[in-house]
């Protein structure tokens, strides 16, 4: 047995993995729920826009963890959140101002959720 194993740090749990992904998202949901409440200024097309993209980066980041092709939507939402800045920037009036922490809530749930998803798991069990 390898040293994690036997302090219980091993292989995690089908019921440690669902925890996870749960615990990840109702945390960063209520953490862009506060980045998001900083969009109060944003006209209605920039909120639009915003709104849009955020959801689409959501989405794409919950793909990760249900879908079999994890590792392409892992990629794709990688570059979503890397250029989600410069696309908006580009799409919204010149005086809208992009949350500061979107980008950064983004890419941290996105690289917990990779981590998460990729690391070593139980098989066959339950539990």
């Amino acid at each position: 047995m390898k040293l994690l194993d036997r302090i219980g740090l091993g292989r995690m749990s089908h019921g440690e993995y669902r925890a996870n992904l749960n615990g990840l998202g109702i945390f960063f949901g209520a953490v862009l729920g506060f980045v998001m409440a900083s969009t109060e200024t944003l006209g209605t097309r920039d909120y639009t826009l915003v709104l849009v993209g955020t959801a689409s980066m959501v989405i794409t980041i919950l793909y990760v963890s249900s879908s079999k092709q994890r590792l392409a939507y892992a990629l794709l939402a990688a570059a979503g959140v890397a250029l989600m800045p410069l696309a908006l920037k580009i799409l919204l009036t010149p005086e809208a101002q992009l949350p500061v922490q979107l980008q950064p809530t983004l890419a941290v749930w996105l690289a917990m959720t990779v981590a998460i998803e990729f690391a070593p798991r139980e098989t066959g069990k339950k539990g």
